[in-house]
């Protein structure tokens, strides 16, 4: 009978707990992807800042991230299934121009600099 009400109590607060655990190493991994995301997006666009080649390359973009520019800042905002939101935001020596992805999964992402004017566009694939 200890033993019952003994496992009762361990299935009980232990259930919660390790899904509370799952969800949490869930949020961990999407926040790692929406950084890589947003890793690759700053460097590609360094790059062409700094007088680079035009980039055409296929990305993916993970669920809960926008993008943003304003003026030569770009930024890239990640939002988890708990509502925190995480921002990585860089300014540029040219103004961005954007097309920003309208959904997740994957793109072409084109950034080109055009008349002193970075051009950065997704296109859904």
């Amino acid at each position: 009978m200890l033993i019952a009400i003994g496992l009762t109590t361990v299935v009980l607060v232990g259930i919660p707990i390790l899904l509370f655990a799952v969800d949490t190493l869930g949020t961990a991994t999407q926040l790692e992807m929406a950084q890589n995301f947003s890793e690759r997006v700053h460097n590609e666009t360094q790059l062409v800042d700094t007088g680079a080649n035009n980039t055409l390359i296929e990305i993916s973009v993970p669920t809960g991230v926008t993008v943003t520019a304003e003026g030569s800042t770009l930024t890239v905002s990640f939002q988890s299934s708990g509502g925190q939101i995480t921002e990585w935001e860089e300014s540029y020596s040219h103004p961005i121009v954007l097309q920003a992805p309208s959904s997740s999964g994957p793109h072409l992402m084109q950034i080109a600099m055009t008349a002193g004017i970075i051009e950065l566009t997704f296109a859904e694939l």
